[in-house]
């Protein structure tokens, strides 16, 4: 079971992948990416509080989403906003400037994270 600590290492990780494929110009992946650094920054949240998402697979994206909704409420919007970037870029390929919102979105949700 993850802790803090090391969902930490994993959300960064996830976060600098997300911005190379941008930058890079491979927005397919970015979303992708993006979406997985913020599960991670979540699950690194959540545990503080002893609380483990990812143990429950199937429910682990719409408790995380929930939980973030109840914590933080103003993040919930930018998490709305990568969802469906995520479905835009995953699914159909769009451009640059859906990459570009995913991005956007997963930095706002970092710092909103980081900012308590």
């Amino acid at each position: 079971m993850g802790d803090t600590k090391h969902h930490l290492k994993i959300a960064r990780e996830k976060c600098i992948g997300a911005s190379q494929e941008f930058k890079s110009g491979r927005h397919s992946n970015v979303a992708d990416l993006a979406l997985k650094a913020v599960e991670q920054a979540i699950e690194a949240e959540a545990a503080r509080d002893g609380l483990h998402f990812h143990l429950r697979p199937r429910t682990a994206h719409s408790e995380r989403r929930d939980w973030l909704k109840s914590k933080y409420p103003t993040l919930s919007i930018h998490f709305e906003a990568l969802w469906s970037a995520y479905g835009d870029l995953g699914y159909d390929g769009l451009n640059g400037k859906r990459a570009k919102e995913a991005i956007e979105a997963m930095e706002a949700i970092f710092r909103g994270l980081s900012a308590d």
